[in-house]
């Protein structure tokens, strides 16, 4: 599938899609093909589980764990950090599949099906902090010879208002910002729950074609 109808398929039906999350066991990796019909919300969903950390673990090592869930797998594990630099951390899961983020939004992937090599989300940041506005993305995606696709996106971010994300039985009070992207040939839309101290916890991200969307939940 084209990069062009695979984005404009996921972005039209995105705006029924489930965020809900993993969450009481932990897993990451790739690919979107099936999208699944429902409304984007911050509960949880129970997906097929990679390797598991225990709940009280995650909880009292804040910091140490996220939890990545390839919804067209439906398969979500946790990871670990293995390296930061300034404001950027990349995190690796047990199938040594990697993300790396710049203020909770995803800049590259390894190890994923057609992988994000990089990206700049600045102005996206910058939104999301001031509670809306437009935003230019640069993405960077490994095609199918192995070259490098480069896309500039046109974004616009706006808050959906504030609810509430329950997470390893833990509720939290958050504001959901939705960003909807798009250029000639591309087109989705990724949604933030951003915390009272500003931090996005819960993210549900797209990544390309054929990596489709990844949930990741921060702690």
């Amino acid at each position: 599938m084209t990069l062009s109808k695979w984005f404009m398929a996921a972005g039209a039906v995105l705006i029924g899609l489930s965020a809900c999350g993993p969450l009481n066991e932990g897993s990451t990796a790739s690919q979107l093909g099936g999208l699944v019909m429902g409304r984007v919300t911050g509960a949880e969903t129970q997906p097929v589980p990679g390797s598991s950390v225990p709940q009280d673990q995650i909880l009292s090592n804040p910091g140490k764990y996220i939890r990545v869930n390839i919804r067209d797998l439906n398969r979500w594990d946790t990871s670990v950090q293995a390296g930061s630099n300034a404001n950027r951390a990349t995190w690796v899961d047990s199938a040594n599949i990697s993300v790396t983020f710049e203020n909770g939004i995803v800049v590259a992937t390894r190890g994923l099906v057609r992988d994000l090599m990089a990206a700049d989300v600045s102005q996206s940041w910058a939104a999301i902090r001031s509670g809306g506005g437009e935003a230019q993305r640069v993405h960077e995606f490994l095609t199918n010879m192995d070259g490098i696709s480069t896309e500039l996106l046109q974004c616009r971010i706006a808050s959906q208002g504030r609810e509430v994300v329950e997470r390893l039985q833990i509720k939290q009070n958050t504001t959901r910002f939705e960003e909807k992207c798009g250029n000639e040939n591309l087109q989705f839309a990724n949604v933030y729950w951003v915390n009272d101290a500003g931090t996005i916890i819960r993210s549900l991200q797209a990544i390309s074609p054929d990596a489709g969307y990844l949930q990741i939940d921060i702690f």
